[in-house]
């Protein structure tokens, strides 16, 4: 039956265009239209599949094989406003409402993910997802790194977190970046709450991508329990007051417009 499925999804998929002219292994486009029509489409499916299992035996239902999921399972937004009143409890309310707007934005493609998302994973395909994220994190900068960052901020894995430090610590200095690849990274350290990443953090509490800034403080509010907003000084003064090291002069400087090249 699954078979059967397949086949006859593909099929549709490609009769119908859904695909939107994209090679066959892309994914599809991600507008309201043609999210709609593949719902309809899986309806379809259904359909068939039942009357296939009447014709071919009515007498006894289909039998389901039960296995161990391998997919996060889907948002619960319930479980993401307790996660934001839990954790981002001391937040600016403007961060809360961040947060929840980032889960209820992304988390319609698979970008954003409950923190127990992949709680009935297996223990070895856990192991080995992790691996595979740590490799991952590891690479070049990219888009491509976003589907991983999402799993890494449910996995919560210490051994992610140089990977983490590394794409959210990305920088290209007077050229326009991509950032959502920096800002995913940051907001899977705020779940790590470790005491290494808080120095990054602070230094971008200021940036000039709004994304990026917003989850920093979100992450040091959720570590620290504490919001100086933007400024770096009183976040640092605070984390020293802590008995931590003093946080790098450089981390600490205003950030400033990059100069555009001029073409």
């Amino acid at each position: 039956m699954t078979q059967i499925r397949s086949i006859v999804f593909v099929g549709i998929l490609l009769a119908t265009g859904v695909f939107n002219g994209g090679c066959i292994g892309q994914t599809p486009t991600d507008s309201p239209e043609n999210e709609a029509r593949l719902k309809a489409l899986e309806m379809k499916v259904e359909r068939l599949e039942r009357m296939a299992a009447t014709t071919a035996n009515p007498a006894v239902p289909a039998e389901k094989s039960v296995q161990p999921s391998t997919s996060p399972a889907s948002l619960d937004i319930k479980k993401m406003e307790l996660e934001v009143e839990t954790h981002y409890a001391k937040a600016d309310p403007e961060i809360r409402e961040y947060v929840i707007w980032t889960a209820k934005t992304f988390g319609r493609h698979g970008m954003w993910l409950n923190e127990d998302a992949f709680a009935a994973l297996p223990a070895n395909a856990r192991e080995e997802r992790i691996q595979h994220l740590v490799t991952l994190l590891n690479g070049e900068y990219g888009r491509q790194l976003c589907s991983g960052l999402a799993e890494a901020s449910a996995l919560k894995d210490k051994r992610l977190l140089p990977g983490l430090i590394k794409v959210a610590g990305y920088q290209k200095d007077n050229v326009d970046y991509d950032c959502r690849p920096k800002w995913m990274a940051i907001a899977a350290l705020a779940r790590q709450e470790s005491d290494e990443a808080v120095p990054l953090l602070v230094s971008l509490v200021d940036h000039g991508n709004q994304n990026t800034r917003n989850w920093a403080r979100a992450a040091l509010s959720r570590k620290t329990g504490q919001d100086f907003k933007q400024d770096k000084q009183a976040w640092a003064k605070w984390w020293q007051e802590q008995g931590n090291k003093p946080i790098d002069d450089q981390l600490l400087k205003p950030w400033v417009m990059p100069p555009q090249n001029k073409k």
